[in-house]
């Protein structure tokens, strides 16, 4: 017969230092994306040790010890296997914030980056994948131009997976993002970490690909490394001050096959790869990304004056994958031109790929409740289902993606007014607002290719959190905030718990340890 517990054996392992912690799963994903980062960091000291070798040992130190890190934190820490919803999303969120710490004191530690505010605004733009910069990219040394390009290839994947691993699994079928791919389980891998792998295979691969195509071109190692990290990311870094304008044709052709690549779907990317010509088709989200493509590369033809049609294409693909990438200034064009490129800016690119937005997804199913509301305006008798890949979308679900965009919109205006107050023109605040709300970065008032030097101090430090707020999905960053608020007070409690120990247990949990040893 198992005798019962003992309660006092008990108390002793659970103050026992070298028992893991039963829930961190907060702390294994903040120090897995930071171990992460560190062999990038580490690969990028590597690759560019024979140009500048001091910048390249602070990478390298600094790869050492992120990696470091997450090796521990596997060792001393214990994930739950079915994490809540609410700690999943604030892990996500805590890491994001993790790595942008992390990158700001790599600027600053290699002298790339001399004051605390800019470094924070360099690191929220690479890792969010917005195509912004305080930076001359022609004054960067070759490894921390890799490294820069490299924070935006990390922001890419862990903005896949989000949308692909993490959220599909967290949310646990009420879903922000119905897509025609969400529920069809034959599509991915079975399971968190084959998933993840699989990602990260698919992402891997692709980066090299467009790698070997820019190389192709005559482009070189260094402009082909960096451009392959930060078109497969939907990033928009250059390591050229003028973006894609001084390079030839065969160099912009890459590139936009690249951002529209970048800015599918990882659905539709494997199924692609996995020869499944009839899901492709299919896909209704798919061929509304292609109309955008279509028609805003033939608006932009004939409206823009001095784009060829390869230009406009070039400008369209950038700005629905949310890259902001340019090849010329865009930005001086009609009205009607750039008016048009920010509505293609904020509908962004598809669910389940590494831009941002809105969302084609998101945005289709919204008009389709707009048509529904109108009709039953007309016909109060009528019955309207809304369906998307031939399933019908539930009121739960439109409820949820109408408050999306209230969020979207709301934090737009928002961010548009914060910087008008900090002495941005209006036009370029809104514009501004949404741009990097979408993570896309360049636009009216900051100009076409992404340098923040007009911009004031206080405004550029305004952009940091909208950055978070567009890579990180809103309604999700919303209930990781509020987690974290709450866990605060809980984190209080156990530390003042934890302090009021009396002495003769502290003894009994060191008599404990002795034993086990």
């Amino acid at each position: 017969m198992k005798s019962p517990p003992n309660p006092s054996r008990s108390r002793l392992r659970a103050l026992d230092p070298r028992r893991p912690r039963a829930d961190s799963h907060i702390l294994l994903t903040i120090c897995e994306g930071l171990a992460g980062l560190g062999i990038v960091s580490a690969l990028c000291a590597i690759a560019g040790f024979l140009d500048d070798a001091g910048d390249s040992v602070v990478l390298g130190i600094a790869g050492v010890l992120l990696t470091a890190l997450g090796s521990t934190a596997r060792v001393k820490l214990k994930r739950r296997r079915r994490p809540t919803t609410a700690a999943v999303l604030s892990g996500l969120a805590a890491t994001w914030v993790a790595l942008v710490l992390a990158g700001a004191a790599v600027y600053l530690i290699s002298g790339a980056v001399s004051r605390v505010d800019d470094a924070l605004v360099e690191a929220a733009a690479g890792f969010s994948t917005t195509a912004l910069t305080t930076l001359d990219p022609g004054e960067l040394s070759v490894p921390m131009t890799l490294w820069r390009a490299s924070t935006q290839w990390v922001g890419g994947l862990v903005g896949i997976l989000t949308g692909v691993v993490a959220l599909p699994m967290a949310l646990q079928g009420q879903r922000l993002n119905p897509t025609e791919w969400s529920g069809d389980h034959n599509t991915f891998a079975r399971g968190k970490i084959a998933r993840r792998r699989q990602v990260m295979a698919v992402y891997l691969g692709l980066t090299a690909v467009v790698g070997a195509a820019f190389a192709a071109t005559g482009m070189g190692a260094k402009h082909s490394a960096v451009h392959a990290l930060t078109t497969i990311s939907a990033g928009g870094f250059s390591s050229a001050p003028d973006s894609f304008a001084s390079f030839g044709t065969g160099s912009a052709a890459v590139a936009t096959v690249g951002m529209i690549v970048a800015g599918s779907g990882y659905a539709v990317v494997w199924w692609a790869i996995r020869g499944r010509g009839k899901a492709l088709i299919q896909s209704v989200e798919l061929r509304v990304y292609a109309a955008i493509l279509l028609l805003g590369t033939l608006l932009v033809w004939r409206g823009a004056d001095g784009l060829s049609w390869h230009d406009s294409l070039f400008t369209t693909a950038s700005a629905a994958s949310t890259t902001g990438f340019a090849v010329a200034d865009w930005t001086s064009q009609h009205d009607a031109v750039t008016a048009l490129l920010l509505v293609v800016i904020a509908t962004g690119s598809m669910i389940g790929s590494a831009g941002a937005g809105l969302g084609i997804s998101r945005a289709r199913i919204l008009v389709a409740f707009a048509r529904r509301e109108l009709r039953r305006q007309l016909d109060p008798g009528s019955v309207v289902v809304l369906k998307t890949a031939g399933q019908a979308v539930d009121d739960r679900a439109i409820e949820r993606i109408t408050g999306h965009q209230i969020a979207h919109l709301a934090t737009c205006a928002s961010a548009a007014g914060l910087l008008a107050l900090a002495g941005v023109d209006l036009l370029g605040a809104i514009y501004t607002g949404i741009s990097v709300l979408s993570t896309h970065g360049p636009g009216i008032g900051v100009g076409s290719f992404g340098n923040l030097e007009d911009f004031s101090r206080p405004a550029r430090l305004l952009l940091v959190p909208f950055m978070l707020a567009g890579r990180l999905y809103l309604v999700p960053l919303m209930i990781g905030i509020v987690w974290i608020v709450h866990a605060q007070q809980g984190l209080r409690r156990e530390l003042r718990a934890l302090l009021r120990v009396r002495p003769e247990r502290l003894a009994s949990s060191a008599l404990f340890a002795r034993r086990q040893e």
